[in-house]
């Protein structure tokens, strides 16, 4: 069995700290997309998806605010602090930035332009990617709940994308819930506000058909968006201090739906409820990581839990050839994935290490702390050296990076396992 370097895990930890903290509130970069003619600057409170100067030549440009993305990331801070004590200052006033951030992109009294404001400077090009007037004019009320991504200025998308999705203000809510626990002096002013109203676009939306997780048409009820607004309802219910009666109805209205994705052959959830039978997603088990459960259907140790793993670990192990003769397999997002060729990537194969050591830590079960430890040691075989930024994929033969080489997204996936492997370890070895 492979076990990953401690002292790599110190040094990735650290550089992964630093890599998150470099694409939140990034207000010292500038960017300018040539075709578009159209330069931005991040506010503060905004995250990077990646902070890379890139053009799709061939890497990505991922210099935007994901709503989905930047609550993963503010769902990993207090890892961030306790991986680097020194950025706890720049932390608090982050989630500051944060909170008023995210009121202003969502704030129902906003109104969308009339007509693209780039659709004068751009080449023609790039006219084709230009998202139409009328459906920015259309922006006002609850439509901007519905913005999958901004402008990292706060200003709405210009350009074209796939869209509604409703997983984002489920996860911001839960997000900014479980670093409240954490961080109590970050309970700021307009906190509670924020996730009053992103609980309320949870029960205006939950269980309707929308775009996933991945952003791939056509829309459907995934099983990764039907279990974080789950999530953020069960958890709302009674976080404010006095029990919400309707938000628990509809939470529950949403796991009975979530129970028709039950899949047959694997015993796991598929990857919707308009999935056929078989056809499973890693996202899936991401939800089930964000909602860190330990009872209940929709615990990381629970039967359908394992078995969802378990199949994807099987088709993986035989997709790609990276995973010849490995204890653990690469983890992609599906089978059928192609963008750019299809690969195993970091955020699913550290989600599928850090599941494991959860379920270790919870059920004092060493095979599944093993089965982590092999996770993170794949990933330090395939992670840049020295320790620093992680990519979004790596190679499916050869491991090398992939797509973006700087994923904020795989910095936080980094510090949640780093994390829950200290669990573990404390659960299994120290107690």
């Amino acid at each position: 069995m492979n076990f990953p370097d401690p002292l790599w895990i110190a040094a990735q930890r650290f550089a992964s700290a630093r890599a998150m903290r470099n694409a939140c509130s990034a207000t010292h970069l500038t960017r300018h997309r040539a075709g578009f003619g159209w330069t931005v600057r991040p506010a503060a409170g905004s995250v990077l998806a990646s902070p890379r100067i890139t053009h799709w030549d061939p890497e990505p440009d991922y210099f935007h605010h994901w709503v989905r993305d930047s609550a993963i990331v503010l769902r990993a801070v207090p890892c961030a602090i306790a991986a680097d004590p020194d950025s706890r200052p720049f932390w608090l006033r982050f989630i500051a930035d944060f909170i008023g951030f995210s009121l202003f992109i969502s704030d129902p009294k906003r109104f969308g332009p009339a007509t693209n404001p780039l659709r004068g400077s751009t080449m023609p090009s790039h006219l084709e990617y230009l998202r139409p007037d009328a459906e920015l004019a259309a922006l006002q009320g609850d439509a901007w709940m519905e913005e999958p991504r901004f402008a990292v200025d706060g200003l709405p998308d210009p350009e074209q994308w796939n869209r509604p999705q409703d997983d984002g203000p489920a996860l911001r809510a839960t997000a900014l819930m479980s670093v409240l626990d954490d961080l109590p002096d970050a309970d700021f002013p307009d906190a509670r506000g924020l996730i009053a109203r992103d609980l309320a676009r949870v029960m205006q939306t939950a269980g309707r058909l929308s775009i996933g997780p991945w952003e791939e048409a056509p829309k459907r009820r995934t099983t990764f968006t039907l279990i974080v607004q789950w999530d953020a309802l069960d958890r709302g219910s009674v976080w404010f201090g006095r029990p919400d009666p309707a938000m628990r109805q509809a939470a529950g209205r949403l796991e009975g739906l979530i129970k028709q994705a039950l899949d047959r052959p694997s015993g796991g959830w598929r990857e919707s409820v308009e999935a056929t039978e078989g056809r499973l997603d890693s996202a899936t088990c991401l939800a089930i990581l964000h909602a860190r459960r330990t009872d209940g259907p929709f615990a990381v140790s629970d039967p359908r839990t394992r078995a969802t793993a378990a199949a994807l670990e099987r088709v993986f192990a035989r997709l790609y050839p990276i995973n010849q003769g490995r204890e653990v397999p690469a983890i992609g997002r599906w089978p059928e994935d192609k963008y750019f060729n299809g690969n195993p990537w970091y955020p699913t194969t550290l989600g599928f290490a850090e599941l494991h050591y959860r379920i270790a830590a919870q059920t004092n079960d060493r095979a599944a702390f093993e089965k982590a430890e092999a996770w993170l040691a794949l990933i330090q075989q395939v992670a840049p050296e020295p320790a620093g930024a992680l990519p979004e994929q790596f190679d499916r033969v050869t491991g090398a990076g992939v797509s973006s080489l700087d994923l904020t997204w795989s910095a936080a996936a980094f510090l949640e396992a780093a994390a829950a492997r200290d669990k573990a370890v404390r659960a299994l070895f120290q107690s």
